[in-house]
């Protein structure tokens, strides 16, 4: 809303003063409580518009809340990581995928990074080393042999620990193969 556009759209007398408010939404089958949204409030007829700008900064603001009750980063806590990594938002998409302006997006509020990229940015976030290998194309990063449909591929920097068990062949060149079923109910176990 601009210095101009002072003047309440509902009762057009009045004028509008700008409004903080709490609202609740519901969220994963709970109530969700969002602070310091923005609105406008006509001191004449009580009306309370929220015009587009403030709409697109409480959007954020409820993804935020979100995301928090979701234990997933921030917007602003995505930016301050891809900043400390040095990348910029177009560099973090293409390292780490989900599109041409997905970083972007995340850092506004306007999409909701899946639960898998909050993952890979926490670990890239302690460990930058990794950003090299998202960078290397993926035949690199996995030696030679790309592991075949349904295959774990252990290797470096992941190995597999102690010798080829039952169900595992052992390569020669120090890989452990097994099927991705066995391995995650070998870790259950």
């Amino acid at each position: 809303m601009t210095e101009t556009s002072s003047i309440c759209p509902v009762c057009e007398s009045g004028a509008l003063q700008p409004h903080r408010y709490s609202d609740t939404f519901q969220h994963q089958g709970k109530s969700l409580v969002v602070d310091d949204l923005e609105g406008y409030l006509c001191a004449e007829c009580g009306a309370d518009p929220v015009f587009e700008d403030q709409i697109r900064r409480n959007h954020a603001r409820i993804s935020d809340a979100r995301r928090e009750a979701d234990g997933l980063l921030t917007g602003e806590q995505i930016r301050r990581l891809r900043e400390h990594l040095g990348l910029r938002q177009r560099d973090a998409s293409a390292l780490f995928g989900g599109g041409a302006n997905a970083f972007s997006k995340y850092e506004r509020g306007e999409v909701i990074q899946s639960v898998a990229m909050d993952r890979l940015l926490r670990l890239v976030g302690r460990y930058p080393a990794l950003l090299q290998e998202l960078a290397s194309p993926p035949a690199e990063s996995l030696g030679s042999v790309a592991p075949k449909p349904g295959e774990y591929v252990g290797g470096d920097p992941v190995r597999l620990q102690g010798p080829a068990r039952h169900g595992q062949a052992q390569r020669a060149d120090g890989f452990v193969v097994v099927s991705l079923a066995k391995w995650t109910k070998d870790r259950a176990a």
